[in-house]
């Protein structure tokens, strides 16, 4: 069994850093050796989430070492592995087969437990939903050292509370996924300028029904009328025959640029990031651009930059996502929603908008309407001002993705989530009723009551 070591631990924002008990089990048989021992725990992947709900300072299992494959039935592109198996991993063996993964988020360095207990969707949610759906089966260590076999329908109510429930039900050992098949290592895009976020939500509505995957980039640096305005990209999978890539030809990406150290804190500003934002707009016109790209650059261009995250220094930054719903106002919403940003004074280095529908799961984010991602620095500011978003986000309906959190309230997460909260937190009081899987989100949003 390993020895447990601290570890300062964080996620991709670096907000917060924690100083934890951190175990690196090499082999599955040593997670319910860990479990025996005194104290909570979690199970961690690659700490690719944005704030705290991969930490916990009495005790981390951090799962990388757990990444074989187990099983891959190639005709029906079904795929056992354990739950330490990156998506980089698993598309390096799959994609040459002719299979590739439903749901892709923005970084292929995340493991298939992660993915799963997150939850995390892609480009293509409006088609293929979220990561979930697309899970045959998942093996699940609880935390009464029992393990169990939970799918859609065996185990279901489990299967569906542990599916965005961030490691609050267990450890997940292993996961079984039903892959998407392909002809091609390539896709066939669609990028054109909008003026304005009108036109944007204009584009989502005529791409929807013909493309595999939609999204777009907003220059929340430009004002007054110009808010809004961006870049809108939409592509479908190809064949060889229409000018694809084989199959055989992908390589997994490596990272063309690393930031070696942080940044200082006054490299990424206003002003030097209004010049990039104005840059990358004027890059693209009004019409239409038809090309070809591969799967590393439409799906992860992030994924070439290494340790992207210090370029916004030591002290971090929030990934900060919301959803609006669907409804005839949706421009006007999502309009006031940055306007208010710029009223404070608030401007996002990187801002993407994306599609929803209707998802499964006890915790899904994803609701019918369209998602908003901001990057905003560690600032006092900004800690003081997302409060304020979020209030008014749940005054109007809408939710913020967990996965990306760190400064939701408990009493707000009741109202975003509404009925599902309820269900998901009797679900793990029944579960661990002596809280044994715990995190600092789980205490900040007061899930378990005796932690």
């Amino acid at each position: 069994m390993p020895v447990p070591k601290k570890e300062a631990l964080h996620g991709w924002g670096y907000t917060p850093v924690a100083d934890c008990l951190a175990w690196r089990p090499e082999k599955q048989r040593d997670l319910t050796d860990i479990l025996r021992k005194d104290g909570p725990k979690l199970a961690r992947g690659m700490g690719r989430s944005y704030g705290d709900c991969s930490l916990q300072p009495g005790g981390v299992v951090r799962m990388e070492r757990l990444n074989h494959f187990i099983e891959f039935d190639r005709r029906r592109g079904m795929i056992r592995a354990q739950a330490g198996v990156t998506l980089a991993e698993l598309m390096e063996v799959s994609i040459p087969l002719g299979w590739i993964p439903a749901s892709i988020p923005g970084t292929s360095s995340v493991t298939l437990g992660g993915a799963f207990a997150c939850n995390v969707h892609g480009k293509n949610q409006y088609r293929e939903g979220d990561f979930a759906e697309h899970v045959q089966s998942i093996r699940l260590l609880l935390p009464d050292g029992e393990i169990m076999d939970c799918s859609p329908t065996h185990n279901r109510e489990i299967f569906w509370t542990t599916a965005g429930g961030m490691g609050m039900t267990g450890i997940i050992e292993e996961v079984t996924l039903r892959l998407k098949p392909i002809a091609s290592s390539s896709l066939n895009t669609t990028t054109y300028r909008v003026e304005s976020l009108a036109e944007m939500i204009e584009a989502f509505d005529e791409y929807r029904d013909g493309s595999d995957y939609m999204v777009g980039w907003i220059d929340h640096m430009a004002q007054g009328d110009d808010i809004g305005r961006g870049i809108f990209e939409a592509a479908s999978h190809i064949d060889t025959e229409s000018g694809g890539a084989p199959l055989a030809a992908y390589k997994p990406q490596k990272s063309g640029i690393n930031i070696p150290f942080f940044l200082p804190g006054f490299t990424l500003n206003r002003y030097s990031m209004a010049l990039y934002n104005q840059f990358r707009f004027r890059k693209y016109s009004p019409w239409r651009k038809t090309e070809k790209k591969g799967f590393h650059n439409f799906f992860h261009p992030l994924d070439r930059i290494g340790n992207w995250n210090r370029l916004y220094g030591k002290r971090g930054f929030f990934q900060y996502q919301c959803l609006f719903p669907d409804s005839p106002d949706i421009v006007s919403h999502i309009h006031t929603f940055l306007s208010a940003l710029h009223d404070k004074y608030l401007f996002s280095f990187l801002a993407v908008i994306k599609y929803h529908r209707r998802s499964k799961g006890l915790l899904t984010f994803s609701q019918a309407g369209y998602s908003i991602a901001l990057d905003f620095p560690n600032t006092r500011q900004v800690r003081s001002v997302l409060p304020q978003l979020n209030h008014w986000i749940a005054e109007h309906g809408g939710r913020i993705y967990l996965a990306k959190d760190a400064v939701l309230s408990a009493d707000l997460f009741r109202v975003m989530y509404g009925k599902a909260a309820q269900d998901f937190e009797s679900v793990i009081d029944q579960l661990d009723p002596d809280a044994k899987f715990t995190s600092l989100m789980s205490k900040r949003l007061e899930w378990k009551r005796r932690e």
